[in-house]
């Protein structure tokens, strides 16, 4: 009897450290799971929109809008007075052909000017935009960071209607996120953020 009792015994210890080894083992593989993953949200166009560095650019390029087409006209009237001049002129003397020469080098001048602008204009916009998207990157990383989450989902409006199908299909395809709890936004934290860096 003395023999069967070490023998429960033998096995019982056995069982619940076999028992004790799977519970560990559980929580261990328990504990390196992956847990699901906390996520933000971020509407990027608002944020771009609404910055004040983006309105304080959008200003500075308003009134650089201003006074380059306050040239463009003065330009424009000089170019109109020798057309008007021109035509008090003989056709084939000597002063029509020294006024349509000018005419003419003043109009391919007004020209060129209009295209670089355009393409001016365009380079910085889109040099801005992708240094105010590099800021912004940044600043959700860092409120990402604060707010202890694991990604930043961004999220785009879509106004509608749509300019164009085209417009509108282009927008279908490039949505990622179409819906969220409005507690895991983090637009207005975002944009105040960047508001604040230099």
């Amino acid at each position: 009897m003395m023999k069967h009792s070490k023998t429960t015994i033998l096995v019982l210890t056995a069982a619940i450290l076999v028992l004790l080894g799977a519970y560990q083992q559980g929580k261990l593989d328990a504990d390196s799971a992956i847990k699901p993953a906390k996520i933000g949200v971020v509407d990027v166009t608002k944020v771009l929109e609404n910055s004040a560095k983006n309105k304080q650019w959008q200003e500075k390029m308003q009134q650089e809008q201003t006074d380059t087409k306050n040239r463009f006209n003065q330009m424009r009237t000089e170019f109109e007075a020798i057309g008007a001049n021109l035509k008090l002129r003989t056709p084939g003397t000597e002063d029509f052909l020294k006024l349509r020469q000018e005419m003419v080098e003043k109009g391919a001048m007004l020209e060129a000017k209009n295209k670089f602008y355009q393409d001016k204009v365009t380079f910085e916009m889109q040099r801005w935009t992708e240094e105010l998207y590099q800021q912004l990157l940044k600043v959700v990383a860092d409120v990402a960071k604060d707010k202890g989450l694991d990604m930043v989902i961004a999220d785009e409006s879509l106004l509608l209607p749509s300019p164009s199908l085209q417009d509108f299909m282009l927008t279908v395809k490039t949505r990622k996120l179409l819906y969220h709890n409005s507690q895991y936004d983090l637009t207005d934290e975002v944009l105040a953020a960047l508001d604040k860096t230099n």
